[in-house]
């Protein structure tokens, strides 16, 4: 795996001012920390970070962080995200050493098509990521699934993955990564489609327990006036 140099430099300031200031300027605010080693706040610039967490390595791409002078191996720990928009606010860095092994997340990318999609079957993938260990500098960008030989009926489990050699696959090795599901037949779709309609007519029928217009009205002038309210933001660092 490649490694993605990036330059990182201590951060002035502690708190939730600090971290505020520091993304106004372009940049994401972090800590760097690891086994032998206090704790240091930093911060790195937003583009250069993020385009290299938008390689396909993602999350697992390996850094050597570049600060005051030293070079540190690491990966990404941890992202914290605004809730409403994604932008990142701040990453955790872990230090990791060129010789342990490391636990972390894979994508599982489908590969083929299977015999029982071509005779009208439904691909289901109710795994999209596997747990690996691996040498810290031979993550896999990804674990392919060939489900080129599956049958309508037929389930691709975590044991039948074809992993290379060096890592190994943490998931319970009967969870099933795909599946070929047989069509819904014309009868089965009717009946899904009546229930649903008689699902969707239940609420009207709870509608004489519903409060009248004026307690509604009440309860919305209320709830207008608590949003009125002046209210702290708080933020993460």
């Amino acid at each position: 795996m490649a490694e993605i140099k990036l330059e990182v430099k201590v951060r002035e300031g502690r708190g939730k001012g600090a971290a505020r200031r520091a993304r106004a300027a372009g940049l994401v605010p972090g800590v760097i920390y690891g086994r032998g080693m206090e704790p240091v706040a930093v911060e790195v610039d937003r583009r250069a970070f993020l385009t290299a967490l938008n390689s396909d390595a993602g999350l697992n791409t390996l850094f050597d962080l570049r600060l005051a002078g030293k070079e540190i191996l690491a990966l990404t720990k941890d992202l914290q995200r605004d809730p409403v928009r994604g932008a990142v606010l701040h990453a955790d860095f872990i230090q990791v050493d060129r010789k342990q092994e490391v636990e972390v997340e894979v994508p599982v990318h489908v590969v083929g098509e299977a015999a029982g999609v071509k005779e009208g079957g439904v691909l289901e993938q109710p795994l999209f990521h596997v747990t690996v260990r691996c040498p810290v500098t031979d993550v896999p960008e990804a674990i392919e699934a060939d489900v080129t030989a599956l049958n309508q009926g037929d389930s691709l489990r975590v044991s039948d993955l074809q992993v290379p050699g060096g890592y190994a696959v943490l998931n319970d090795p009967d969870s099933p990564v795909v599946t070929i599901a047989a069509p819904v037949s014309e009868a089965e779709l009717e009946a899904m489609e009546a229930a649903a309609g008689i699902e969707a007519e239940a609420p009207e029928e709870a509608a004489e327990g519903e409060p009248g217009a004026d307690e509604r009205a009440s309860a919305e002038e209320e709830r207008t006036s608590d949003e009125t309210e002046p209210s702290e933001t708080t933020g993460s660092e």
